[in-house]
């Protein structure tokens, strides 16, 4: 199998962070931890889980949150300076399946070699973790084209950096992802989503409502990040206009639907508001060109 790198960006874990480190470990050659200024306490549990392995296991502190794009491009430098030519990305909550790599690695070397080429993103299977069920179908291929998914499990040929370079540091946090994979489509870089190949993630304080128009699950994010999510997607929708990305169209659709749900079944719902509307104005305020 290649040498991967996984970079994990952490920011105040909770044990889900041991957990990802257990289930890596044995599936990739290098661990490197980018801590976004995490309390003293939970910098005591990273040395601690940094110990398993010290050859292996490499961690970076941040004095500060820099933000999850910016602690991305600090491990992914790290990895490419150590010369590793395949490089995964994750979230310090998403957990690998066992052989999740191999599998990745399998399929993607099954590919002709005039196809593969041009593969320089290989995605797992995303399950939410708290239901854990995989669709069982003889029929579905062994992967799909894609052209966008998430950051978390994102293997990547080290390649891809010197053409499209790295991630959009100004983006923070929220969309960091959709960005990197616009400018892959941009480049004609072809990305597969791999079917079992899996990784386990819960996705966040996602929470069942009922209202008088009936049940509906909602993200239930907070005022900051909706802030975030609102100014990333109007650059991110504007700076990719002229790409006929199925991923943005329903994203545009979705921000719809995720703001009446807002006022329909979330707590701090006017905060909430408050926040997307001035993430929406400091996009127009100079924003759109590039973020600061």
């Amino acid at each position: 199998m290649c040498k991967v790198a996984a970079i994990i960006v952490s920011y105040n874990p909770d044990n889900n962070l041991f957990d990802s480190v257990n289930l890596l470990i044995n599936q990739v050659n290098k661990i490197i931890i980018v801590d976004n200024g995490s309390k003293d306490e939970k910098i005591k549990n990273i040395n601690s889980i940094a110990n398993i392995d010290k050859e292996k296991i490499q961690v970076i502190f941040n004095k500060e949150n820099l933000g999850i794009a910016t602690a991305l491009n600090i491990g992914v430098k790290e990895a490419l300076a150590q010369d590793y030519k395949w490089i995964l990305t994750m979230d310090q909550d998403s957990k690998a399946s066992i052989n999740m790599i191999e599998k990745m690695f399998e399929v993607y070397k099954g590919i002709s070699k005039d196809d593969r080429k041009d593969i320089l993103s290989i995605f797992p299977n995303f399950v939410d973790e708290r239901i854990q069920s995989i669709e069982e179908n003889s029929d579905m291929k062994a992967y799909e084209y894609v052209d966008a998914d998430i950051t978390s499990g994102n293997l990547l040929k080290a390649e891809v950096f010197d053409k499209i370079g790295f991630f959009d540091d100004s983006l923070f946090i929220d969309l960091v992802d959709t960005d990197f994979c616009m400018r892959l489509n941009e480049k004609n870089i072809k990305m597969i989503k791999v079917r079992d190949a899996i990784l386990y993630h819960s996705l966040g304080e996602s929470q069942s409502v009922k209202s008088i128009f009936g049940k509906f699950n909602t993200s239930n994010h907070s005022a900051l990040r909706r802030y975030y999510m609102t100014r990333n997607r109007f650059y991110t929708w504007e700076k990719y206009k002229d790409l006929n990305s199925f991923t943005l169209n329903r994203d545009k659709k979705l921000f719809k639907k995720e703001f009446v749900k807002i006022i329909l079944g979330e707590e701090d719902k006017i905060n909430k508001i408050k926040m997307v509307f001035r993430g929406y104005k400091d996009y127009k305020k100079g924003i759109r060109g590039k973020l600061k």
